[in-house]
């Protein structure tokens, strides 16, 4: 009765679903935020992968096998289905049943053409010490999308896909990167049938409210998000009404920006071997004067650095009209050279880069305002 109720609520739509996004981002932040560090003297180092990994369709009539209500997805033609669950972890020598497991295992099964589960199989990317859970199907079943909290992730929770192929087998999962994913937690994926992600995440409240953002997939690469002026625990079909408000001006100032954060990690990642070395340098912290960053005039200038970490003057005494701004997001970006055009801008920076500045790249200002030039 349990596991025909689990298939019955499989098949509500998302908007009717009794439990809102907002209390599934608190259980989901509860579960993967919780481990087995309380379970006594029972670790899941005890197991073996190979038992780890080892199910049978017997698992699934287990009462202890607590299979989440708002963590399953069929394939299309509904002969497939993904899910999360958790089980309790059982003391081998005495064979006691202790403390059910907060860790979240994705799993597949064959569905029967009576709705029945069978060849139950865990995924090959959970783990002992990570949880995977809130499974989404993109609209061909070709990309599984979930999130999870192992060693893939860089933030708190992440969404991570795997490609699924015809002959049941799946790919190694990977991260969706910075695009989607930040420092916090990006939970709940969802996809409409022209493969546009939706998905949540605190990334502009630090773990406190949840907002809901949306990027087309084009060629299972994920374009920029854009935060979606729709409640958290909105229907999907409120998401997409959405998405489809929002202008081509915005997806292109979210792609610039997102364009931007990415030549930045680059440039971040290249110069920390030389932040160490510059340590060392006496010397103030410059105060760039070589542009007015409150007014509204259009310059471009060259980017050659960005850095949290504070950085001396002689990170970049061998360049030439150089001058720095901090940031509201914390960076301290140094740029070289002012120029009236494009043309000046891009002679400059192919000088910069014969100086030893590979990922200098040109860009326009105006004001505090960073943009890419067409």
């Amino acid at each position: 009765m349990k596991k025909l109720m689990t298939m019955m609520m499989a098949l509500v739509p998302l908007g009717m679903m009794a439990q809102s996004v907002q209390e599934s981002y608190a259980s989901a932040d509860e579960i993967f935020n919780s481990s087995y560090a309380d379970l006594g003297d029972v670790t899941v180092e005890e197991t073996s992968d190979e038992d780890f990994f080892k199910v049978n369709d017997l698992l699934l009539a287990d009462p202890d096998f607590d299979v989440q209500d708002d963590m399953i997805a069929y394939t299309k033609n509904q002969k497939t289905v993904y899910f999360s669950a958790n089980r309790k972890l059982k003391d081998k020598k005495e064979d006691v049943k202790i403390k059910k497991s907060v860790q979240l295992q994705l799993f597949k099964a064959d569905v029967t053409e009576t709705g029945e589960w069978v060849n139950l199989e865990m995924m090959n990317f959970n783990g002992k010490k990570h949880s995977t859970g809130y499974p989404a199907l993109n609209d061909d079943d070709s990309v599984l999308y979930f999130v999870s909290d192992g060693p893939l992730s860089t933030g708190k929770t992440d969404i991570l896909a795997v490609d699924l192929y015809d002959n049941g087998t799946y790919s190694e999962p990977k991260n969706l990167g910075s695009k989607i994913n930040s420092a916090e937690r990006e939970i709940l994926p969802v996809v409409d049938n022209s493969n546009v992600l939706y998905f949540a995440s605190d990334v502009e409240t630090e773990g406190e409210e949840l907002n809901v953002f949306a990027s087309k997939v084009i060629d299972n690469q994920p374009t920029a998000p854009v935060k979606l002026d729709v409640e958290a625990n909105a229907s999907k079909e409120a998401y997409i009404a959405a998405f489809r408000e929002v202008d081509a001006e915005t997806i292109r100032l979210a792609e610039e920006a997102a364009n931007l954060r990415d030549l930045e990690i680059l440039l971040e990642a290249e110069n920390l071997v030389e932040i160490e070395r510059i340590e060392k340098v006496l010397g103030e912290d410059l105060v760039g004067a070589a542009y007015d960053f409150e007014s509204n005039n259009v310059v471009y200038t060259v980017q050659i650095g960005a850095f949290v970490q504070k950085v001396k003057t002689g990170t970049y005494d061998k360049s030439s009209g150089l001058f720095n701004h901090r940031y509201d997001d914390g960076y301290n970006r140094f740029y070289s050279g002012v120029f009236s055009t494009v043309e000046e801008a891009n002679a400059h920076m192919m000088q910069m880069k014969n100086d030893g500045y590979g990922d200098a790249f040109v860009l326009g200002l105006e004001g505090a305002k960073r943009f890419l030039p067409e």
